[in-house]
């Protein structure tokens, strides 16, 4: 019953494996006598080698959901959700571990980005298209389609083969009965999710599918109990009824400010994102402010011609003096 990998660094298997055969041996839970041993070093050893350095971060429990993922079954652990391997072998599906790693990941890259621009196509959907691939041109690294978007399925698509692997994408607006597109979103290149609550099931769908859970609160209790279920990155909504000060101040409270990634949406603008960030957020989430009113209105209308004009005389000038900014704080080259 074979482990498959391809390693990402050639340390830190040999020790591990040795470790948890051991550990199998000892059925310290009940395992298959020797084979049953033999196969929990075989996975443990390629998991932690599926993250670079001669260490592990692979616990207990991870260890068992990967068993659990591949019972009496090849693991195949380098493969990725809906890919095929091999004649006659089944879909393959994400490990736990790789979900967890990827989610690392994705929470990285929403820190360098400094800021997530919001594309609600309520419109053209090749409009928004059109905008997100300038928006990245500009220096955008994070973009947003919300799920109540003409035909967002297809915007997210397009954007994902068109823009570079560095300028992330995800869903918002992602409410109790469509938590399900969570797994659709995902295999469209979608590596985070948004919520203007907490949606039943959301977090753990999207900690399933390896996506970042983004929901909403609003006071420090409501923030805390959501870090208590593992969200790692929460979304301060409706951000223009608080302040920058606000936030700075309940963050200064040293554990909350030392476990919380927070992301101000909602009357946030260019003009006062630098104030958010000096207030301790992560990221902070603009629509139309920032994306143009244009994406959101019907075009051949008065209001999406008046959009449009705005956007050519001062949206895109703020746009880019906006990701200047970002740029500044968080140099692409580190």
């Amino acid at each position: 019953m074979p482990v498959l990998h391809r390693t990402k660094d050639e340390c830190g298997g040999g020790s591990a494996w040795l470790a948890w055969m051991l550990h199998g041996l000892a059925q310290w839970r009940p395992c298959n006598g020797l084979e049953g041993a033999l196969r929990r070093a075989d996975l443990l050893a390629a998991l932690c080698q599926e993250t670079r350095g001669d260490f592990s971060q692979v616990n207990a429990l991870q260890l068992e959901r990967a068993e659990v993922a591949w019972e009496g079954k090849p693991a195949l652990l380098s493969a990725t959700e809906g890919t095929t391997v091999g004649s006659g072998s089944s879909t393959l599906m994400i490990t736990p571990v790789a979900a967890d790693v990827r989610r690392e990941q994705t929470l990285s890259s929403l820190k360098r980005a400094g800021v997530m621009a919001i594309v609600r196509a309520k419109g053209s959907p090749e409009v928004a298209v059109a905008r997100g691939i300038e928006l990245a041109a500009l220096g955008c690294r994070c973009i947003e389609v919300t799920l109540d978007s003409q035909n967002w399925a297809a915007v997210l698509a397009e954007l994902r083969s068109k823009l570079p692997p560095h300028v992330i994408l995800g869903v918002g607006t992602v409410m109790d009965d469509t938590v399900c597109e969570v797994s659709k979103a995902a295999e469209l290149g979608a590596s985070f999710a948004l919520s203007p609550i907490d949606p039943i099931g959301f977090v753990e769908e999207c900690h399933r599918r390896g996506v970042v859970a983004v929901p909403s609160a609003f006071t420090s209790n409501e923030m805390w109990a959501l870090h208590r279920r593992g969200v790692q990155l929460i979304k301060l909504f409706h951000a223009g009824i608080v302040s920058p000060s606000i936030l700075k101040s309940m963050l200064e409270v040293s554990p909350l400010g030392a476990n919380l990634n927070i992301l101000p949406s909602g009357g946030v603008a260019p003009k006062n994102a630098a104030s958010w960030w000096d207030a301790g957020a992560t990221c902070v989430g603009m629509g139309s402010n920032l994306v143009g009113k244009d994406v959101g209105t019907i075009p051949g209308t008065p209001e999406h011609a008046a959009a449009v004009q705005a956007w050519e005389q001062n949206g895109r000038a703020c746009a880019k003096e906006l990701f200047a900014a970002v740029e500044e704080r968080w140099p692409t080259a580190t």
